[in-house]
């Protein structure tokens, strides 16, 4: 990673995650905080709800296996937000998509 990520990209990613879900197929997101070191990590995404707000993600975290948790997307801002945990401190977030498909 050498460059931030913009705004609409995000917005794009969004609309990307929804789309691997409801086609079933639970995108694995890696979750940054651009140049800082707060969050470098993987979730599973295994659902989502959404109304004008924004995209409520449910996720599987490999640091927290006992419950699901949540990943939002703010339409508003374009932004993803992680709420607090032991291991993070919550906030804002930048999500992407890997392990997409066989190139990457």
């Amino acid at each position: 990673m050498i460059l931030p990520f913009p705004r609409w990209h995000q917005a794009w990613q969004a609309g990307e995650l929804v789309g691997a879900l409801d086609r079933g197929d639970p995108p694995i997101v890696h979750l940054v905080r651009f140049p800082s070191l707060a969050i470098n990590h993987a979730v599973l995404l295994f659902g989502y709800d959404a109304d004008e707000a924004g995209i409520r993600f449910h996720i599987y975290d490999p640091n927290r296996p006992d419950a699901p948790g949540e990943l939002f997307y703010d339409r508003a801002s374009r932004t993803f937000r992680m709420p607090a945990n032991t291991y993070f401190e919550g906030g804002d977030v930048d999500a992407y998509w890997i392990y997409h498909n066989w190139i990457y």
